[in-house]
């Protein structure tokens, strides 16, 4: 603790009005800071556990920990890193170590911006457009750019429909475990991406930003979820574009004049619960789109987005095959596109919509029901521009979504199955969400079991079939959303990590070599696995 810096009071501190995407409460007292690693170091000194807490737009599992595992802390507390509607822009030779969390700098000649784990990355490409150009972003881009924190998305290992870890385009991270903050490079970011805080917490992160083409689009094709060849040739078709060839830093992407930053799912069923609560623009426009499912007699929408030097009537012919006139087999006729501006901020709403919608009915207790019980799938594989590979792990899907009905069809009465898919269809990144809630009257709780347990079965046998097609295929199975959660899940479902691919079963070991040498003030929270 340096000479400045005050005493904080952790016992006067309110308690934590804050709960996870399972509606589980935090039971920890909150302290928002601008100087985490003091408060980190005065926390782990008396005694504290110490829970990081970010934007919490997606807190799945985040407060899942055993009394026992915090019987000789004098008690928990959440520490959350401080924003600002604007953030502060200090010096461009202002240390990383030195940044407080509201605080950004930029070193255009190096490429790189400094950020500060309170800030969101809109703000960070905010500042990148000001001070650089409007064409110069952090690719990281997660569905929630507005409210995520930067230190949440790193300490997550988050993706967004590009599919990229934050690692991709990571420099460096600045980490606070009570001993001051200490800046981690190269191979060692493995010891927090990922980790949900398990060793020490985000204090700032230095990422490399680059230019992308000027316009940006949306694209949105109506397909049938149950003509798995269709969406596959379609996936195929298009993986030449979803390729993203990194410069240097502050340099040009590299791949012509479109790239397709995401190949989106969103299922029917989840646009119809989106206009029933959506105003206008976005219900209009959502309307819309439901109206060309109608049209194309079909059940699922795959929402293309992209960056072009041309205008989105232009991308729509040069995507399409001229001697079929689709594009990848799939008509054109009944699309919708979207450009630059209100028309993509529109297109975000509706898009991002679905998931949101699903995962808050997940969270809040109906009236005469007992707390709903959820889980999504979240498996993230990348394949080649096979069509017959990536059909394999389509099925995969399409089975589960048929276990799903049929239990929906099955269950006794006053018990509801509702199941919202929404997700990443880029063949560098193949994850499709399929969220199933199960809502249940009171005093159903054994028939909420019966449910619960179909469900898990039936998503243990998915994430099986998903490892065995992607490896026959020849993919790769590079974990999940969730970083090391996502990747205990996958090797639990596959029957223990002899069974993963060296390379995820080596992440795993690094994981538990951080985790073992981590200050038991975080580690804490981590699985029993990762904890052994």
């Amino acid at each position: 603790m340096t000479m400045e810096s005050a005493a904080i009071d952790f016992a006067s501190l309110s308690r934590a009005q804050l709960v996870d995407d399972g509606g589980k409460k935090l039971e920890a007292l909150l302290l928002v800071t601008g100087d985490v690693a003091d408060a980190v170091t005065q926390a782990v000194g008396q005694g504290y556990a110490v829970m990081p807490t970010g934007g919490l737009t997606s807190a799945i599992g985040s407060y899942d920990y055993q009394a026992d595992g915090i019987s000789g802390f004098t008690g928990v507390i959440a520490i959350r890193p401080k924003g600002a509607l604007t953030p502060e822009l200090v010096d461009a030779h202002t240390a990383p170590v030195d940044l407080k969390t509201h605080q950004l700098c930029i070193r255009r000649e190096q490429g790189t911006i400094i950020v500060g784990a309170g800030l969101t990355f809109t703000q960070v490409n905010a500042a990148l457009a000001e001070h650089v150009g409007g064409n110069a972003r952090v690719l990281v881009d997660l569905t929630s750019v507005g409210s995520a924190y930067v230190g949440g998305v790193v300490a997550t290992g988050a993706m967004g429909p590009l599919r990229m870890r934050p690692s991709s385009t990571l420099e460096a991270v600045v980490v606070a475990d009570g001993c001051g903050a200490r800046l981690l490079a190269g191979d060692d970011l493995d010891l927090v991406e990922g980790m949900q805080g398990w060793t020490g917490m985000v204090v700032a992160a230095v990422f490399r930003f680059y230019e992308v083409p000027p316009a940006e689009f949306g694209l949105v094709l109506p397909v049938q979820g149950t003509d798995i060849d269709a969406v596959a040739g379609l996936l195929a078709y298009l993986e030449p574009w979803t390729r993203v060839n990194l410069p240097g830093a502050g340099g040009r992407l590299g791949n012509g004049d479109t790239v397709l930053n995401g190949v989106e799912l969103v299922s029917r069923d989840s646009l119809e619960s989106f206009i029933e609560h959506a105003q206008d623009p976005a219900r209009s426009k959502a309307q819309g789109l439901l109206q060309s499912c109608e049209y194309a007699n079909a059940d699922m929408l795959a929402c293309i987005t992209g960056w072009s030097e041309q205008s989105v009537d232009d991308v729509l012919f040069s995507l399409m095959d001229p001697e079929t006139e689709t594009i990848g087999g799939v008509m054109i006729e009944f699309g919708v596109g979207f450009s630059s501006g209100a028309e993509m901020e529109t297109f975000r709403a509706i898009r991002e919509g679905a998931p949101d919608m699903a995962r808050t009915k997940a969270r809040v207790i109906p009236d005469g029901r007992m707390k709903p019980w959820s889980t999504s799938t979240d498996v993230n594989v990348s394949v080649p521009a096979d069509a017959g590979t990536i059909a394999a792990i389509l099925t995969a899907y399409a089975d589960y979504r048929a276990l799903v009905r049929d239990l929906a069809g099955q269950v006794a009465q006053g018990v509801d199955v509702e199941l919202s898919a929404y997700g990443h269809l880029s063949p560098h990144g193949i994850d499709p969400h399929h969220r199933v809630t199960v809502f249940a009257d009171l005093g159903r709780d054994d028939d909420l079991e019966g449910v619960r347990k179909a469900v898990l079965d039936g998503k243990r046998t998915l994430i099986r079939d998903l490892v065995r097609a992607t490896i026959a295929g020849g993919g790769k199975v590079t974990g999940g959303e969730k970083g090391m959660p996502s990747l205990v899940e996958i090797a639990r479902a596959i029957g223990g990590e002899e069974h993963l691919p060296d390379d995820l079963r080596a992440r795993l070991d690094r994981a538990r070599q951080a985790i073992a040498a981590a200050p038991a003030n975080f580690s804490f929270r981590a699985p029993a696995e990762l904890r052994a």
